[in-house]
Parts: structure tokens; C-alpha cells; sequence
């Protein structure tokens, strides 16, 4: 029991919005005879006037099982998340209802065992007019702060010091000092992979993530997120490069720098799956992660890094697997763009950049073509901020990508039925045969379906 009332604050609130969502718990609830809270970010998104897509609430007596009668109540998904600490979850349209089981009516306990006290507050359901906030929790909403409820607050839960830096960008929101001293007490090195990554890519993916990202290193998260980058992160000048080449990487994909002016090719790569801003900037911070294995003073008196592209692309496969369990889609974007982070760097510098040569890069590259020259621009600028031959190189490749797109539109020579009847099996060789006939095709090398026909035969001996 809480014996001193002056840590019991109310304040004017309005869930009428909500009804739909929040009246049929309450109703099923209170037809039990149950004390039920909603609780948590819901209150504090709608309190800054932010549409919450996901509910908490705390309520006496089982949480998985009041979960289960309603779900079967509002035919919503049921999902246990915790037999030990009584939580279960209904989803239904997009919605997510979370629920924790409290042991008395006393709300304080549960309250007090959450992360910030933006977060910490409650509202009885059975007098919708009253917001619960010991912890000062509205305040602070005002002060747009995030505060640690108490001292023990990250050590409940170490992902916290993720979703505080998440919140302070999602909300635009200032950390408390006392969330950096907390930190230094706990360690990322037991929580599970999968939390880390929804943390994770959900700060990367914020257009002002760079300070942040600079901190969790100063913390020395990124050792506990990044393991196999450590010898990496412990180097200061690449550590300070791969942090420029992030932040570059920021920029160049906020659509207002150099690339804007491809907005087709812009769209199209950001829109093809989630999160592929923050998978962009992780390739920028992990793109050198096998220099430091590969590093060795040459007979001209130089320093090489020979192989650290495709020894970087391995390690960072098994690090997106393992550590961060990224799909496998996710995965092979990182493993291609660090295999093939010094191409466009050699074709830029190159005595002579042939159509040819422009051509097998796209064909290559695929789609992840316009990804690969983002992070060279930003890599080079990092380096000694000269771009310009990368500028220069970036737009003619780019004219002649528009330019044989349109000659595209003739019809081909030789299709996939050709293949076939030529006794070919169909499989990923068609791509590769179809694509360098198109090329040649382009270039006016081949002319007529015999000659094609001739140059498969002679190019792809079955």
C-alpha cells in the first residue's frame, strides 16, 4: 500500500475515441469482478496526441487467462509471452492488446516495475476521467524528458537502454543523466537476439539516428550488439571512419542530397522492404569490419587491406544471422553491398569506364545497384570528402541505365521458350543467358535470333 497520497496525480482525460477498443475488455473485466488498468505508451500517445496501435493493461487475477477468454470473445489471435510473469497477448486488425496479471488492487507495484515515467501511468477503467501517475510521469510527457521510473529500472530489463534512445527519437525527447550513469551498470549480452533488433533497426531507421548511434558506441553497446565488429569498434581511425561513413549515409538518404536527383531509382529502392534506410547505415558502420583481420604493410611501404571485402561480407552474414536474426533477404542485402563496397571506388578511378563495364555492374548488382552507390559516395567522402569523380561516374552510369531502359522496350531476340526448345532446363542459368543477350543485343553485337541462337551455343555449351 502507498501510505503518501501526494504521489497519486489526476489529470483531465478522454478515451471516447477509443471505445471500440477499450470497452469490451473493460466490460469483460468488471462482468468478473476484476480491477483492470490500461497502462503504459498507450496513455502517453494519446496524451501527445499520437495514435497508439497497441494497449496495455494490468489486471487482478490471471493475465494469460482473461487473454484467452478474449480472444475467443473478440475472435482476436492469442499469444502467450510469459507463463512466468503472467503476460499474454490478443492481436486482432492490426491491433495489439497486452496483459500482465497483478497479484492485488494495488496498481503502484506493476507501475513501478516499468521503464520510464512517461510510461508509468494508469487509468482505472472504471473511472475513465483520472490519470495514475506516482512517478511524475505527465511532468515529465511536458518536460519531454525520459526518466528511469527508479535506479533498478534498466537492470529489470537491459533492452530499456535501446527503447529509451528509440523513444528519445521517435519522440524527440531528451535523456535523462541518469539513464547514461544506469548504463554503465548493465550488459545487452543476454537478451534475446530478436528484441535487439526491433531496437535496433527502429533507431537506425530514424533520419536523426548518427548522435545516437555515436553514444550507444561511447557506451559500449555496439561491442555488445556488433561482437563480431569488436576489433573494429577497439580501432580508433576506423571506428572514426565507419561513424562518418553512417553518418554520410544519413544524410545521402534523406532525400535531399546528391541522390535526390534519381528520385525514380530513390523511391523504388526504399520502398522495396522495411527498414532498408537502417540496413543501409548498418552496411556504412560495418562495411570495414575485416580490415583490421586483413591489414598488412606491403613491399611499397604501404598499408593493404587486400580480401577485406569478401572476408567482411562472410563475417557480417554470420553476425546478421546469428546476432541479429535479419531475414534472409535483409541479410543478403548487408553480405552484397560489403562484398562489393570497393567496386564502384576501382570503376570511378579506372583509366578507361567502358559501357560494357557499366553494364555487367548493374547486371550484378541487381537490385541493390542504387544502395552500393550510396554507400561508396558516403564511404569515399569519410575518407578525404572527394566525390567528385564518384559524382561524375554515378550520373553517367545512371544515363545510360535510363537510356538502355528505353531501348529495352524492343522486343528481345531470344525468350525463355527459345531456351527451352534449344533443350536448356529452365533455372537461374535463364537469368544469366537472357541478361547477356540483352546486353549484346544493346550494344548491337547481335542483331538476329540466329545470331543469338549461335552465341548461346557457343557461350553456354550444354
Amino acid at each position: 500500500m502507498i501510505k503518501n497520497k501526494k504521489f497519486y496525480k489526476v489529470a483531465n482525460f478522454n478515451l471516447n475515441d477509443f471505445k471500440e477498443i477499450i470497452n469490451p475488455i473493460a466490460d469483460l473485466a468488471l462482468a468478473k469482478g476484476k480491477d483492470i488498468f490500461l497502462v503504459g505508451g498507450s496513455i502517453r500517445d494519446i496524451l501527445l496526441n499520437r495514435i497508439p496501435n497497441d494497449f496495455d493493461f494490468a489486471i487482478t487475477g490471471s493475465g494469460i487467462e482473461f487473454a484467452r477468454e478474449l480472444a475467443k470473445k473478440i475472435k482476436g489471435t492469442f499469444v502467450l509471452l510469459s507463463k512466468s510473469d503472467d503476460e499474454a497477448r490478443v492481436v486482432k486488425n492490426n491491433v495489439i492488446y497486452d496483459f500482465n496479471g497483478i497479484d492485488t488492487k494495488q496498481i503502484y507495484n506493476d507501475l513501478l516495475r516499468r521503464d520510464f515515467t512517461i510510461n508509468a501511468l494508469a487509468i482505472d477503467l472504471k473511472k475513465t476521467t483520472t490519470i495514475i501517475d506516482y512517478f511524475n510521469g505527465i511532468q515529465h510527457l511536458k518536460a519531454k524528458k525520459i526518466i528511469p521510473v527508479s535506479k533498478n529500472s534498466l537492470k529489470l530489463d537491459p533492452l530499456r537502454i535501446l527503447r529509451a534512445f528509440r523513444l528519445a527519437l521517435e519522440l524527440n525527447f531528451q535523456l535523462s543523466p541518469k539513464i547514461f550513469r544506469l548504463a554503465q551498470e548493465i550488459s545487452l549480452v543476454d537478451v534475446a537476439a530478436e528484441r535487439i533488433q526491433y531496437e535496433l533497426l527502429r533507431i537506425c531507421e530514424h533520419p536523426k539516428s548518427y548522435i545516437h548511434i555515436k553514444q550507444l558506441y561511447k557506451l559500449n553497446f555496439l561491442s555488445q550488439i556488433f561482437p563480431l565488429a569488436k576489433a573494429l569498434l577497439d580501432d580508433k581511425n576506423l571506428i572514426n571512419h565507419s561513424l562518418r561513413t553512417y553518418k554520410m549515409v544519413e544524410y545521402l538518404v534523406s532525400k535531399r542530397s546528391f541522390f535526390s536527383q534519381f528520385s525514380q531509382a530513390f523511391d523504388e529502392y526504399f520502398s522495396n522492404f522495411p527498414y532498408r534506410r537502417a540496413l543501409l547505415k548498418i552496411t556504412g558502420l560495418l562495411h570495414d569490419i575485416a580490415k583490421p583481420h586483413t591489414e598488412f604493410m606491403g613491399t611499397d611501404g604501404n598499408v593493404h587491406f587486400y580480401g577485406h571485402d569478401n572476408l567482411g561480407a562472410k563475417i557480417v552474414q554470420r553476425l546478421a544471422i546469428e546476432k541479429l536474426r535479419l531475414s534472409r533477404k535483409q541479410t543478403k542485402m548487408l553480405k552484397t553491398l560489403i562484398a562489393n563496397h570497393m567496386r564502384l571506388h576501382l570503376l570511378a578511378t579506372a583509366p578507361e569506364l567502358t559501357d560494357r563495364a557499366i553494364r555487367r555492374f548493374f547486371r550484378d548488382l541487381d537490385d541493390e545497384y542504387f544502395g552500393l552507390m550510396i554507400l561508396t559516395y558516403a564511404d569515399g567522402y569519410a575518407t578525404a570528402k572527394k566525390t567528385d569523380h564518384l559524382k561524375r561516374t554515378i550520373i553517367r552510369m545512371m544515363q545510360l541505365k535510363e537510356s538502355d531502359e528505353k531501348k529495352k522496350q524492343i522486343k528481345r531476340l531470344i525468350t525463355g521458350d527459345d531456351l527451352i526448345a534449344l533443350k536448356y532446363k529452365p533455372g537461374p542459368i535463364f537469368k544469366v543467358i537472357l541478361q547477356e543477350l540483352e546486353e549484346k543485343q544493346l550494344e548491337g553485337e547481335i542483331t538476329t535470333k540466329e545470331q543469338g541462337i549461335e552465341y548461346v551455343k557457343k557461350k553456354f555449351p550444354l
